[in-house]
């Protein structure tokens, strides 16, 4: 089976693969068809834009052709309004509802995150729900413990000494995002795909909260990951507390213009 295969009874020879691929894996050849790299296994990222840019699914990649994918609809695309309004319109929920989020609700902002961009398509993020309600106060409690010597983080861990949690906001789940240490920036990765659930999470009417406090103590506690299981070569990136809102939201609060510059 060849890496990339290309039908050249549909193909139109537009160029579209050869511009899109960003690993230059394809150039014209005779009669203008498109002519595959002989070491295009070896140096392709697999991010599909060959196979997702040809308006005839004239390719295939590694076996997968255009009808094995999932065609745009474009009925419906978001007007940047309705985006605008959408993206703005997101709150960070503090108040949450005891009952947890459904699995299938959880997956599929999972499934939604996983075409975050990555570098180099390298897609490193590894996904923990914690909704185990011991486990969530173990978690606190192990936030607390981690940052306990840090005099800025007083005001939360004295409220947790007084059964008060600010570190999780008593949320019912907590969506942790893993990966290899090091990599191509997979702090970054980690993030980028947590920001993605957030915005999936807020379509599906769900809420969410960075869990700055969690994360922080995660990078200083190795009970923490023992606690989620993290493998030894990977690291807590980032976390997002999730649930049911309590409360609804009917208007954007003001936020400050921030500086720009065009150089």
């Amino acid at each position: 089976m060849a890496h990339i295969d290309i039908d050249l009874s549909l193909c139109n020879k537009d160029g579209l693969c050869i511009s899109e691929c960003p690993a230059f894996l394809l150039e014209r050849g005779k009669n203008k068809f498109p002519v595959v790299a002989k070491d295009a296994a070896e140096r392709c990222i697999l991010c599909g834009h060959c196979i997702a840019v040809c308006p005839t699914g004239a390719l295939s990649l590694t076996g997968r052709h255009a009808s094995d994918l999932t065609p745009l609809d474009p009925a419906l695309s978001a007007s940047p309004e309705a985006l605008e309004q959408f993206m703005c319109s997101r709150r960070s929920v503090r108040r949450f509802r005891d009952k947890p989020v459904e699995r299938d609700l959880v997956r599929r902002c999972i499934d939604i995150a996983r075409y975050a961009p990555s570098g180099v398509n390298t897609q490193p993020v590894n996904w923990i729900v914690a909704q185990d309600p011991d486990l969530m106060v173990l978690l606190v409690d192990l936030t607390a413990k981690s940052l306990r010597r840090l005099p800025y983080f007083m005001p939360y861990l004295n409220a947790w000494d007084q059964g008060v949690d600010l570190i999780l906001r008593n949320a019912p789940q907590l969506v942790v995002a893993h990966a290899p240490k090091g990599g191509m920036d997979n702090a970054s990765n980690c993030v980028v795909a947590l920001a993605h659930f957030d915005l999936a999470a807020h379509a599906l009417g769900l809420g969410t909260c960075w869990a700055g406090l969690f994360t922080h103590a995660s990078g200083r506690s190795k009970a923490i990951s023992s606690a989620l299981c993290i493998p030894e070569s990977h690291k807590i990136y980032g976390a997002l507390m999730l649930g049911r809102p309590k409360y609804g939201f009917k208007r954007l609060p003001e936020r400050k213009r921030p500086p720009v510059r065009f150089l």
